[in-house]
């Protein structure tokens, strides 16, 4: 094929996509089913090729993608969110999964018959299909607000425990091919090549990773900062794929290593857009696996066996849910919610079937259930949560209390300013997520014992990965005229539903923002003088209602009494750092001044004291 063709055959994909994707969204089927739709339309298989070859490359290259994911649920799995619900991570998700694998592993076992019935095979069939899809419900959840509702915490808890369980059934999958081909042996020379992968994963996530991104924090830019995480995680992927065990396992932990670190949510932005485009790669290769003749003759397996085994998934749940006493709408909507299967079990059947412990029509069988549970599962859930509406209608009283999602306010910068906004919030006990690019901040955060975050809230796609447009205010207090504008431009754009207030240091960066489209923007500068001198008349004798007058009239008129003054912020580009401010407020503030000048940074006070 030359260019021309290429680039035709590109168009020709990317706009059927768009179609695609928009059709899907509006039937509320899920990106993924319009990927599968596509691929199925347009590949070989199709009555209207457009691309015959190169399938089993463009598979290969996807698989990156589920990997990229595979990664990000490593990053959501914190050791403290796993402590916080542990009964339901550590108890309902282990029972659920392996009370579904042997219901799966029994139906297969009736409907394929003794003779035919490989043990190897249908265990991994069943270890892939008992897996629940996490792409479908987490999104639905976090748009409804219902993340600490039973069912949301249920939901949460499984989609953990089923991340954790990623690991063994990767890697379990070489074992059993090892062992029905020639039965169980232990090779010490694989275990320890093996175990020197684990560890040298481990010692570059935990280690040369974080540093490397620290780093390029201060001098990289973002650009260096995707370089450097897409780096470590293929890195890591490399070192597990070449002693046999699957690369989404070196991803996955690499996640996991960097989940506690302060740059896990820039991190998982950075992986996003890779993560989205070979993904979409991945269900296109998929689809163009599943031949239309095939899906044909496979009708009526289908039409059993797809059914069957999503009722069972749905069961087994249920009845553990109502066991753990989360009430039946909240066992209800859970079964649903994690019906679908997940995206990780293309990954397993996969897999499966290079280690040749699939044929290729169970293959193609296990795909398109996979694939079909997506387009079924959205409107069932849909279907599904008006009959839990009706049922709590209909019953004396809600059996679930869902916790306000967006009672939480972000924290733009942690310098000074920062610093004691973050101390007012928690002493309001206000919840808030705080975000500092500058790594010496990020470094006095972590020594007071406060959970700050590296993250540039300028990037969309920062904001759409921590979830801003649920947030109940964000404050932009970073000491950079430039990156407050344009964080303040990345939400008013695409969040515009969230409040924005700011403070800068001058009148004259305040109007700045002002001319730009902020509305709640302070100075700093000007009230912090105010403040000042009604000290400095009250130190005098003059009489408090005197003090205010005269403070008010100062004030009137938005500071016009300071504007009439020569104003050095006027020819000022930009800003004094803290260390400038607090030399010019030391030079004419009396002791007790000084003395308020403790809790500042290190570097405020060793300035102010050399200025003293």
């Amino acid at each position: 094929m030359d260019t021309a063709h290429l680039l035709l055959a590109f168009g020709i994909v990317l706009a059927a996509i768009a179609v695609a994707v928009g059709v899907a969204q509006r039937l509320r089927l899920g990106a993924p089913v319009a990927m599968l739709g596509v691929g199925m339309v347009l590949g070989p298989h199709s009555p209207w090729p457009l691309l015959t070859g190169h399938v089993d490359e463009l598979q290969a290259v996807g698989e990156i993608g589920v990997m990229l994911l595979v990664f990000t649920a490593g990053l959501n799995t914190q050791p403290k969110r796993l402590w916080t619900m542990r009964p339901l991570v550590f108890g309902l998700g282990p029972l659920q999964y392996a009370l579904t694998v042997v219901a799966l592993l029994g139906v297969i076992a009736v409907f394929v018959g003794p003779k035919a019935f490989h043990w190897g095979s249908a265990l991994v069939v069943s270890l892939g299909l008992a897996m629940s899809s996490s792409a479908i419900p987490l999104p639905l959840i976090e748009a409804r607000g219902e993340e600490g509702s039973p069912h949301g915490r249920a939901v949460i808890a499984l989609d953990l425990f089923q991340s954790l369980a990623t690991i063994p059934v990767l890697a379990i999958i070489p074992i059993v091919a090892a062992g029905t081909a020639q039965g169980i042996q232990f090779d010490f020379a694989k275990s320890a090549e093996v175990a020197a992968a684990v560890v040298g994963v481990y010692l570059l996530g935990r280690y040369l990773l974080p540093r490397a991104l620290a780093l390029t924090a201060r001098e990289g830019g973002p650009i260096g900062f995707v370089v450097v995480v897409l780096a470590g995680v293929f890195l890591a992927a490399a070192a597990m794929e070449f002693a046999g065990v699957s690369m989404a396992l070196g991803a996955f932990m690499i996640g996991v290593l960097l989940s506690t670190s302060p740059y896990a949510d820039q991190v998982k932005a950075a992986a996003a857009p890779a993560r989205e485009v070979l993904l979409a790669v991945f269900f296109i290769a998929i689809g163009m696996a599943i031949g239309l003749h095939e899906l044909a003759a496979m009708r009526s397996q289908l039409a059993l066996y797809l059914p069957l085994m999503l009722i069972i998934k749905f069961a087994v749940l249920g009845i553990l849910a109502l066991a753990f006493r989360l009430g039946r709408r909240a066992a209800f909507l859970a079964g649903l919610l994690m019906m679908p299967f997940d995206e990780i079990g293309y990954l397993i059947l996969a897999s499966a079937h290079s280690y040749d412990l699939l044929p290729a029509d169970h293959y193609a069988l296990g795909l398109a259930m996979i694939s079909f549970s997506f387009i079924v599962s959205p409107p069932l859930i849909n279907f599904g949560y008006r009959l839990a509406d009706r049922m709590r209608r209909a019953s004396k009283g809600p059996d679930t209390k869902s916790v306000d999602a967006a009672n939480h306010v972000v924290v733009a910068g942690y310098g000074y300013v920062g610093q004691a906004i973050c101390t007012m919030l928690e002493r309001a006990k206000i919840p808030y997520t705080a975000f500092e690019v500058d790594p010496e901040h990020l470094t006095r955060a972590s020594r007071s014992g406060r959970d700050v975050h590296y993250g540039d809230l300028g990037d969309p796609i920062l904001l759409n990965a921590i979830n801003i447009g649920r947030a109940r205010l964000a404050i932009v207090l970073t000491t950079r005229h430039d990156l407050a504008k344009r964080m303040i431009d990345a939400m008013r754009q695409f969040y515009p539903s969230v409040p924005v207030v700011t403070a800068v240091q001058f009148l004259a960066e305040r109007d700045a923002l002002r001319r730009f489209g902020a509305k709640d923007v302070a100075a700093l500068v000007p009230e912090g003088v105010l403040a000042f001198g009604r000290a400095v008349l009250g130190r005098l004798g003059l009489p408090a209602d005197r003090v205010e007058s005269i403070a008010n009239e100062v004030s009137s008129n938005d500071y016009a009494a300071l504007r009439s003054a020569p104003e050095a912020e006027t020819t000022a580009p930009s800003a004094p750092n803290e260390a400038d401010a607090a030399q010019s407020a030391s030079t004419a503030a009396p002791k007790s001044v000084w003395h308020r000048l403790r809790g500042a940074p290190s570097s405020v006070r060793k300035s102010a004291s050399k200025q003293r």
